[in-house]
Parts: C-alpha cells; sequence; structure tokens
C-alpha cells in the first residue's frame, strides 16, 4: 500500500501527544470512498477526546487518529458506489468518523476513507475553505434553528456567540430574517458578531442574560452554555416560547424554575451524534447555496499545518481563537 500522513495519539493527555507520522493508505471498501482532505476542521469534542475526558469506547482505541469533519476531493470510490465520484468536492461529518466511537480514523489525516452514505457533495465553484469553516458548526447550527421554527422578525438568543455553532448561528439566523442577541462572556469580540449580523450583545460577565434582557422578553433561545445559563434562558422566554440545546460547555446538570415552565414553552435539543447522511445533504446544500450567493458569511478562519494540530488545539484550549481552526495537509 501506499503510504501517507496523519495525526494519532497512543495516549490521552495535552497537546504534544498529537504525533504527526507515516501510516498506511488504505483502499475503500466496495460501498466506501476515499477523500483526499483539503481542510480538516477542529471541534472542542477533539480536545476532549484527546484529554480522556470523553473516553473513546472501542477495546483497543490506540493509536487513534482525531478529526470529526473533512472537506476534500474523491479520490478513489468502492465497486458498489454510485451517484459520487472521483474529482467531486464532497464535505462529511460525524457518523462515526473519529469520534468516541474510534471505528475508523478521522480527518485528522492526508486522505480518510469513510461509507459513501456519508458524504455530501458541492459544485467545485463553491469556496472550499469556507465551507469547511461552517461545516459541522453551521450544520448543527441549521438543526437546532430549525427546532425554534423562527419566522422573520422573531428574536433569538443564542449562546456562545463567537465560538462556531454559535456565529454560525448568528449569521444563519440573520441571513434568515431573525433579530439576533449575540450572547458573549465578555466584551472583546462584540465587532466580530455585530459583523455576522447580531442586533445586540449581552456581556454575560457584566450581568446575567436574565438581568440585561428582562423577562419574558425573547422569542427563542439557542442554548450552547448549559448549567451556566440555561435557568435565565428559560426565564427570559415569551409564553410559548422555544429552547433548543445544541451543547452544555459549563455542565449537563440543568435547572429551571417551574414557573417558567409553565409559560408554555417549548424546550428541545439535538446531538450532532444523532445527524443522518440525508439531514447531511440537505443542511449542506443550503449552505453551499448560502455561501455561493455571499449570503452566509463564514467564522473568522485560522489556519494550521496539519503537522502542527498540537497548536491548534493549544490555542483552542487557552481561549485564543475567534471562530474555527482549519488543519491543511
Amino acid at each position: 500500500m501506499s503510504a501517507e500522513h496523519a495525526i494519532e495519539i497512543d495516549r490521552y493527555g495535552g497537546p504534544e501527544e498529537l504525533v504527526w507520522r507515516e501510516v498506511r493508505r488504505a483502499p475503500p471498501g466496495a460501498d466506501e470512498v476515499r477523500i483526499r482532505t483539503l481542510y480538516a476542521a477542529v471541534n472542542r469534542a477533539d480536545l476532549e477526546i484527546r484529554r480522556g475526558d470523553w473516553p473513546i469506547v472501542c477495546s483497543e482505541p490506540f493509536p487513534y487518529t482525531p478529526g470529526l469533519e473533512v472537506v476534500g476531493v474523491v479520490d478513489d470510490v468502492g465497486d458498489r458506489v454510485t451517484g459520487v465520484w472521483p474529482g467531486a468536492h464532497v464535505i462529511t461529518m460525524m457518523q462515526h468518523l473519529g469520534g468516541i466511537w474510534g471505528e475508523r480514523p478521522g480527518g485528522y489525516g492526508e486522505f480518510v476513507v469513510v461509507p459513501a452514505d456519508t458524504l455530501a457533495t458541492f459544485a467545485p465553484e463553491v469556496d472550499a475553505e469556507q465551507m469547511a469553516a461552517l461545516g459541522l458548526v453551521a450544520v448543527t447550527a441549521a438543526e437546532g434553528l430549525a427546532r425554534l421554527d423562527l419566522p422573520p422578525g422573531a428574536s433569538v438568543v443564542v449562546h456562545g456567540a463567537s465560538g462556531g455553532v454559535g456565529s454560525a448561528a448568528v449569521a444563519l439566523a440573520s441571513a434568515r430574517g431573525a433579530e439576533v442577541i449575540a450572547v458573549l462572556p465578555r466584551a472583546g469580540k462584540d465587532d466580530y458578531v455585530r459583523g455576522l449580523g447580531a442586533a445586540r450583545v449581552v456581556h454575560l460577565d457584566a450581568s446575567g442574560l436574565l438581568a440585561a434582557l428582562g423577562p419574558r422578553s425573547v422569542d427563542a433561545v439557542l442554548e450552547t452554555t448549559g448549567a451556566r445559563t440555561f435557568a435565565d434562558s428559560t426565564a427570559v422566554l415569551r409564553r410559548g416560547g422555544r429552547l433548543c440545546l445544541v451543547g452544555a460547555l459549563t455542565g449537563a446538570q440543568l435547572s429551571l424554575s417551574a414557573w417558567d415552565l409553565l409559560q408554555e414553552l417549548r424546550l428541545t435539543g439535538w446531538s450532532s451524534e444523532n445527524l443522518t447522511g440525508d439531514e447531511l445533504r440537505e443542511h449542506i446544500a443550503l449552505i453551499a447555496e448560502l455561501v455561493h450567493g455571499g449570503l452566509l458569511p463564514p467564522p473568522a478562519i485560522h489556519r494550521f499545518a496539519m503537522a502542527d494540530a498540537a497548536a491548534a488545539h493549544e490555542q483552542i484550549e487557552a481561549g485564543e481563537l475567534t471562530g474555527r481552526a482549519l488543519l491543511v495537509p
């Protein structure tokens, strides 16, 4: 077999465990596609898995290649694959690529092999780097916003608005005509989120969300923070308001007032672990159309050589990056 390079870890630990090494290039199976990686986005889940906070489920996880998503060009296809061809621009994510399941090497490599049904294609004239920067965070934001069912002019709170999911949600909701209230932990990134379409910015270190907005003041909340903000997120909802949780960075133990729940609220959530191939293709078709039309600005992009994945992890852990880190082989 031909050789290629990929990032691997041999044990849980710090960013220094991410090692760039030569590996064997695997052929695609009958129902699989091999992709030449153009960009592999870094997600917080990659950091959690690398540290051992989210242990890999399989019995012999190491060596392990991280990476939940890839944008690239099809290099080879299996005998039974139809509808995807060498040279096609594609994106794939989750569905046991990388992640805690450890079923196949993740996206931090020059090539990746995945089932054909986990791919979405997009036209070559659509900017591949922008698609990579949006990627999983935009799909997560789109799924969350779909569950909020926002009519034009509705007010929506977006937590973690300068992060990957949050910044994509601000841009998507604004493009759909919503009034977006961007929530940040502190000042310093206001211009960034306003540039994505936020009409108002709230800083949690200055006041809690409820103190800043008042009770029963907004139509919907996209909750990405979890324990720290959940009670306030329900308290600011109008009667019949809607909340969708897509992340819980500050903790999974949530609380709310019974009096708020009596306001006929609709509370739900979504995990990208549940993403199907059909859902991916539906969302990518819309995202690609918006990107090509200049209607969906990508989050800020920070490029790293894939061999320097440790530097990307270090900067994300230190809170130094706004937007998305992309690894480039």
